[in-house]
Formats: structure tokens, sequence, C-alpha cells
């Protein structure tokens, strides 16, 4: 999941992996596809825990407002930080 920084705010937000927040329905949610990927106009979000898929338009999503500046998705925020130990 890769968080909302307004540094890299553009018109092609949102991106796959993006935590969005789903006006319409108040739900947030990450985005799981795009519209390119269905041939369509409408984006696909899952539950941050998981769960059921929904669709949304572009216009009833906005960058998720609690998400953190830092840039970093799930997994690299909680991933240990790097001590040049190389694991096999």
């Amino acid at each position: 999941m890769r968080r909302f920084s307004s540094a890299g705010a553009s018109s092609n937000w949102p991106r796959r992996g993006d935590l969005a927040h789903d006006k319409q329905r108040e739900r947030v949610g990450v985005v799981v596809s795009l519209p390119e990927d269905t041939e369509s106009h409408l984006y696909h979000l899952r539950p941050v825990g998981g769960g059921d898929e929904w669709a949304s338009t572009r216009d009833d999503l906005e960058p998720h407002s609690d998400a953190a500046e830092d840039g970093l998705t799930l997994a690299e925020a909680v991933m240990p930080p790097d001590d040049g130990e190389v694991v096999p």
C-alpha cells in the first residue's frame, strides 16, 4: 500500500497500491485496479485489512487524509532497518 504524499501529488493519482478515501461510500481502501485494467471508468478498491472489493469513480476518490507523509509503502514501513547483514 502506498501512502499519499502531497509532495508527489500529480494528475495521475490514484495509482495501484494508493490508499484512497471513497467519499460516496465513506470508506477507505487500497486501489487494486485502475480503469485501464478493466477497460472501464472505475477504480477498484479493497479494505486495508482485506475484505470485499468495491468499485468507485475518480470523482468519488480523494487521498486518505490520515496517510503518512513519509511516502513509504506499508511493506517498507514495517521492514527492520538494513544493518548490512546478508540473510541467505
